[in-house]
């Protein structure tokens, strides 16, 4: 009797339980822009095109406001890292998405454009605005479903 009783308690609980869903997204790139913000032109001007190569993981934990964030960067030869946390996504009426990314020393936007397969690094922020930005032209790996990207 004990036995059916614990089976149905636990089959009960078992019922309500969802699983946590991950999703990782990782895109390559072979060619990115470099920009900086002039303070005397009010505007970001072009510092480089640079054609290394770059790969972007995305990964979603439980939902697209929770999980963390990876850009790594082969330049002039040295590897570079970008890495945060995902503190929250946003999408606008044209599929493109943002997530926004914290770490310890520094706070972070990545946009995701697919109509121009770019997506669009801004960090190093000051009170008023981001002070560089790469824009990265990227091809999602075949694995990588694009309507999760879109977030369909």
């Amino acid at each position: 009797m004990n036995n059916n009783l614990l089976i149905i308690v636990l089959l009960a609980f078992s019922w309500n339980i969802k699983a946590q869903i991950d999703s990782q997204k990782r895109f390559q790139s072979d060619s990115r822009k470099y920009y900086v913000w002039s303070v005397e032109h009010s505007v970001y001007e072009l510092q480089e095109n640079e054609f290394e190569h770059s790969i972007i993981d995305i990964r979603e934990i439980g939902s697209k406001s929770n999980g963390y964030l990876v850009i790594s960067m082969v330049d002039n030869g040295l590897a570079r890292l970008q890495h945060g946390s995902i503190t929250n996504f946003t999408q606008d009426n044209e599929d493109e998405g943002s997530w926004q990314v914290r770490s310890k020393y520094m706070k972070g936007k990545l946009t995701y454009n697919p109509k121009k397969n770019t997506m669009t690094y801004l960090y190093d922020s000051s009170n008023s605005r981001y002070n560089r930005i790469i824009v990265f032209t990227v091809a999602p790996d075949t694995d990588t479903d694009l309507a999760s990207i879109k977030g369909q």
